[in-house]
């Protein structure tokens, strides 16, 4: 009888193990589906950019399309997956063009994009509101402070309702003589869908403005 109680003990012990263990290894969410970093997925973007050059006091605008393609998968030489992202161009009077190609890897604690050869940190996780990061952390350049301003929240963007996206405040410097500012939002399952660039001085009040404003919003998306 001793025996058989023992038995039955060392069952319930073990099954109660087996089953803390197996809920231990379940991952958490902590925001990878905001890269959306997956072979095939493609996102269009509809493009307006403003140039002003204040030598000849003009204001230039240009739209066009951008899609981003993620093409294909390799191994870097840190020895992690990485994927390449293959950029089109397109205008009213154009086809589909490559304009260049761009990397991307997604590790556990960030998201990070070689944009024209240099590599920025995009996002970090787990994703939460006013966690903060420098986005020039590997690149020479200056320091960049990024933050989440919201996270997992509804919007409307280029006519998509989505349901959970985050916004990366990166610059805002808004005066008389400047006006800077520069946000991303990133809709889960998706990746980027709205990117805000915008780089403006002037030297007083009677002068003209000089720089850029640029502004990415989604089109559609696939894959």
């Amino acid at each position: 009888m001793r025996n058989f109680t023992l038995f039955i003990l060392c069952v319930t012990i073990c099954c109660f193990s087996c089953k803390k263990d197996s809920e231990e290894v379940t991952p958490a969410d902590i925001g990878h589906g905001y890269a959306a970093l997956e072979l095939g997925k493609y996102v269009v973007y509809d493009v307006d950019s403003i140039v002003y050059d204040d030598f000849t006091n003009s204001i230039d605008t240009f739209s066009f399309q951008i899609k981003e393609l993620v093409a294909e998968s390799y191994t870097d030489l840190e020895g992690e997956e990485a994927f390449k992202i293959n950029r089109y161009k397109k205008t009213d009077t154009t086809s589909w063009e490559l304009k260049d190609v761009w990397n991307a890897k997604l590790i556990r604690t960030n998201y990070q994009k070689v944009e024209e050869n240099v590599r920025f940190v995009k996002l970090i996780f787990p994703v939460r509101e006013n966690a903060t990061w420098n986005s020039n952390s590997m690149n020479h350049l200056a320091l960049f402070d990024n933050n989440y301003e919201s996270v997992d929240v509804a919007e409307s963007i280029g006519g998509f309702n989505l349901l959970l996206v985050l916004t990366v405040a990166q610059l805002e410097e808004i005066n008389l003589i400047e006006q800077r500012l520069f946000q991303e939002k990133y809709a889960s399952g998706i990746g980027l869908v709205y990117k805000k660039s915008m780089d403006l001085v002037r030297n007083d009040l009677s002068s003209p403005w000089r720089g850029y404003d640029v502004t990415m919003t989604l089109n559609s998306y696939g894959g």
